[in-house]
């Protein structure tokens, strides 16, 4: 029988006291590390209008931004794309707090003897988040998202921890749930790797802990995503909407990389 596996919930102001506790995420003793009331409400509302209003054929849109994990074996047409979403979500955020900078500014509080800074290879930039959108009907597989194996010849890859932060700018009326399985990816797990994407449900037969998440609007989350996770189907009207940074670094290097 499947156990609940405890989370983290505090609220803005809390961080600094609690900064140590993101190590509870890595090594999997937490399940998530939820910032409540992390960006503002209002914001969140301008950001979906302007989405709304400005994405051609809208509910044909999948994503706002560009992924490494889609560009594995093209990184030269991913650096360019990259440069191309930047001014994208500048527009989407234009006079508003971005919320990248925030993201950025809190992981100075987590790790306050490190540089945080977008990751850069050979002088081109990588991507700065990117933006889901999921309809209804719409999930994601169980899956794991891990640098290190998927993407060797990009440097990010270099970084041995790796953690995952999404803001959610808009939640689901209902479903959409974000579900995490206290079983980390090892290499003999692709023998459950499917075709297009994910892996098979036996992938985490053996898992004996989950947690189901469905945070609130303006709420940020933080995981471990070498944890297989998934995303339950969107239900209702109203489309799950989320902005995702990637971050790595080293226990004892001076630096923690972003990049989507």
């Amino acid at each position: 029988m499947l156990q609940s596996w405890p989370s983290i919930t505090i609220d803005q102001n809390e961080i600094l006291e609690n900064n140590k506790k993101l190590s509870k995420i890595i090594d999997g003793e937490f399940s998530v590390l939820i910032i409540k009331n992390f960006y503002d409400k209002d914001s969140c509302n301008t950001i979906i209008q302007r989405i709304n209003s400005n994405t051609p054929n809208q509910h044909q849109i999948k994503k706002i931004g560009v992924s490494l994990v889609s560009h594995i074996t093209r990184k030269v047409e991913y650096f360019a794309e990259a440069d191309k979403a930047r001014k994208t979500l500048r527009e989407i955020f234009f006079e508003l707090e971005d919320p990248r900078k925030k993201i950025h500014s809190t992981l100075s509080k987590f790790f306050p003897d490190k540089e945080i800074s977008i990751a850069v290879e050979n002088s081109k930039k990588y991507a700065c988040g990117v933006i889901r959108l999921h309809e209804f009907g719409d999930s994601a597989a169980i899956h794991r998202d891990n640098v290190s194996y998927e993407a060797k010849n990009n440097d990010v890859s270099k970084f041995p921890i790796q953690l995952s932060t999404v803001l959610y700018i808009q939640q689901s009326e209902n479903g959409g749930e974000l579900v995490l399985y206290k079983k980390s990816w090892e290499k003999s797990d692709e023998r459950f790797r499917n075709i297009e994407f994910g892996y098979k449900r036996d992938v985490v037969a053996n898992s004996t802990q989950h947690v189901k998440i469905k945070p609130n609007q303006g709420d940020l989350i933080i995981i471990n995503p070498n944890y297989y996770h998934e995303i339950l189907p969107v239900k209702g009207s109203k489309r799950r909407i989320t902005l995702g940074l990637f971050l790595a670094f080293s226990k004892y290097g001076k630096k923690v990389v972003t990049w989507s």
